[in-house]
C-alpha cells in the first residue's frame, strides 16, 4: 500500500512538473509497466514502453495540431464581437511569441 501512495504521489508530481527529462520519462514509463505486471527484459514489457512512448509523441502531435488550429480561428475571428478578445487571463489561451498576441479557442486574436 505504501508503495502504491508513493508511486501515484510521484505521479503527480511528476504531471504538475511539466517538463522531464528523457531519464525520468524512461524511469516512469519503466515503473508504470511494471506496475501493470510486464517484467523487464520480456517483449511485452517492451511492447509497453514503446506504446507509451507513442502514446506521448502522439500527444505532442496533437497538442500541436490544437494550437495551429486555434491560432487560424483566432485570426479568422478578428473583428467579430461576437468573441472577445483573447488574452492571458483565459488558461485555455496560448501566446503566439513572435507577434506578441493571444489566441484561443473562444476568442478573436487582437488587431495589429
Amino acid at each position: 500500500m505504501r508503495k502504491l501512495v508513493s508511486y501515484a504521489f510521484g505521479l503527480v508530481l511528476l504531471a504538475a512538473s511539466g517538463c522531464v527529462s528523457a531519464e525520468d520519462q524512461q524511469t516512469a514509463d519503466r515503473d508504470k509497466c511494471s506496475g501493470f505486471g510486464f517484467e523487464q527484459g520480456t517483449d511485452a514489457f517492451a511492447s509497453c514502453m514503446m506504446n507509451l512512448s507513442e502514446q506521448r509523441d502522439q500527444k505532442a502531435d496533437d497538442d500541436q495540431y490544437e494550437r495551429e488550429r486555434n491560432k487560424a480561428l483566432s485570426i479568422q475571428r478578428r473583428g467579430d464581437d461576437r468573441y472577445p478578445v483573447c488574452g492571458a487571463a483565459d488558461m485555455d489561451n496560448d501566446l503566439d511569441t513572435t507577434t506578441g498576441n493571444w489566441f484561443g479557442p473562444n476568442c478573436q486574436m487582437k488587431s495589429d
